[in-house]
């Protein structure tokens, strides 16, 4: 679903969008692991039935890259982002597995006009992930730098 393009203006305490659902698939999960997170219950899937979460699961960088990508794609940021100086409070509260399908909702925190440069401000915004069952699975805070209109 594409969103209209926000600016820093645009932002207000309580609002809230959802991206569109997105699926796992069983690849993604192993070529993401290969690369960047090679533990074997990532990897190999006779290997996860003895690990911590029984079967295979997504590597929690790759639901946080995955819910990223979804936030993107709405378009509510494009033009406007100018990047961000972290995230707080990141949590996998459950694993994701292969055929899973995700979507991701975002809250507006707070904002914050910068007191350096008053093109940009700060937007706090909370993303909870959820699964097809609405089950949260990962929640996290970024501090989004957000061009003003101008």
């Amino acid at each position: 679903m594409k969103l209209k393009p926000k600016y820093f203006d645009d932002f207000h305490v309580g609002d809230c969008f959802e991206t569109e659902p997105n699926f796992i698939s069983k690849d993604e999960i192993i070529d993401f692991a290969s690369k960047y997170d090679p533990q074997t219950f990532h990897l190999d899937e006779d290997a996860a039935k003895n690990g911590p979460f029984g079967r295979l699961t997504s590597s929690g960088f790759m639901t946080l890259g995955k819910s990223f990508t979804q936030i993107f794609n709405t378009n509510v940021f494009n033009g406007s982002s100018m990047g961000a100086w972290g995230l707080d409070e990141l949590r996998w509260t459950k694993p994701v597995y292969p055929g899973d399908t995700l979507k991701t909702q975002v809250e507006v925190l707070e904002k914050k006009l910068s007191s350096k440069n008053p093109i940009k401000g700060t937007v706090r915004l909370k993303q909870t992930v959820f699964n097809q069952n609405e089950d949260v699975v990962m929640t996290w805070i970024s501090n989004s730098m957000i061009k003003v209109k101008v």
